[in-house]
């Protein structure tokens, strides 16, 4: 496939490393710094022990989106409006969008189509380091997560799929999001209240309970308004198994990859323009339940 991935941060990085290097053709819009750093270096992706230095063309610096089959948006849903006025006149089949729309959502598809537009969520999260080398890990609990019900599911399906990576089809995507959002909001705080940390989360007994169990208000807030918690592993760890086995299995992770190169690097990173939008978002959802713990931990990121 010719396809176009809009955004070089870690998630369209990785996503069109591995795409190309499944041998398809793929341009990459990328901006300031980014840019610069990409023309001098070339793309280089690493995982573990795996490291891909990737044939991607940088598309154009005027702007313009080369025809194409596929189109990745990967920027922050703060960084939406141009590259939506991109699609617009933009002649590809399919748009597979890779972040959290929220309200959003219904506007996305609005102005690319509903017969176009794709929603889904990456599967990976890392850090982008000082050289442009990026680092990542693939979240074995969190393949990447595409909306069953959109026309072209099954086509962003197989050319993720092509690259080796794991996804799946959702047949209630909404209320995945919901989910990922209450979830992202309070690890993201929880986090960032232990200076943006995630090690030293995991250290703070005391914290980490109070994360828990925040997730534990909000997940049982959804369930009472009929949004199913998704997908069935968290519904298990946080609303049918004891506090503490969520707790000890969340300090585990948080230790390690998921927490130190995914979790921490993207809330840190976030902090000042995405992540208060998700904290806002994951409140609303809510319909003003009584969620005293979660609602006393997100409080300072809502201003």
């Amino acid at each position: 496939m010719r396809i176009v991935v809009v955004g070089a941060g870690v998630i369209g990085s990785v996503y069109a490393a591995r795409l190309a290097a499944a041998a398809h053709e793929v341009h990459l819009v990328a901006r300031g710094r980014r840019r610069a750093s990409l023309v001098q270096d070339g793309l280089r992706v690493r995982t573990e022990d795996r490291v891909v230095v990737a044939d991607v063309r940088l598309a154009a610096e005027d702007g313009a989106l080369p025809e194409t089959d596929l189109v990745v948006v990967a920027v922050r849903a703060t960084q939406l409006d141009p590259v939506l006025d991109l699609l617009v006149t933009c002649p590809a089949s399919t748009v597979v969008f890779l972040q959290h729309l929220g309200s959003r959502a219904a506007e996305v598809v609005s102005r690319v189509g509903a017969e176009r537009t794709v929603l889904a969520f990456p599967g990976i999260g890392g850090l982008i380091h000082d050289d442009g080398t990026v680092d990542y890990v693939e979240i074995g609990a969190q393949p990447t997560t595409i909306d069953a019900a959109a026309p072209r599911a099954e086509t962003v399906r197989e050319a993720i799929a092509s690259t080796g990576m794991r996804t799946t089809l959702d047949d209630d995507m909404p209320a995945w999001l919901a989910t990922h959002e209450v979830f992202v909001a309070c690890f993201g705080a929880g986090i960032l209240a232990c200076d943006g940390d995630a090690a030293a989360l995991a250290r703070d007994v005391t914290a980490l309970r109070h994360v828990v169990s925040a997730v534990h208000e909000g997940f049982t807030a959804l369930d009472s308004q009929g949004i199913e918690v998704r997908p069935p592993a968290l519904r298990v760890l946080f609303l049918r198994m004891p506090r503490w086995f969520a707790a000890a299995y969340w300090r585990r992770a948080l230790r390690g990859p998921v927490g130190t190169i995914a979790l921490a690097p993207h809330t840190r990173a976030s902090r000042d323009d995405e992540f208060p939008l998700v904290c806002a978002r994951a409140v609303d959802s809510l319909d003003n339940s009584p969620t005293p713990e979660l609602s006393a931990l997100l409080e300072p990121h809502l201003s």
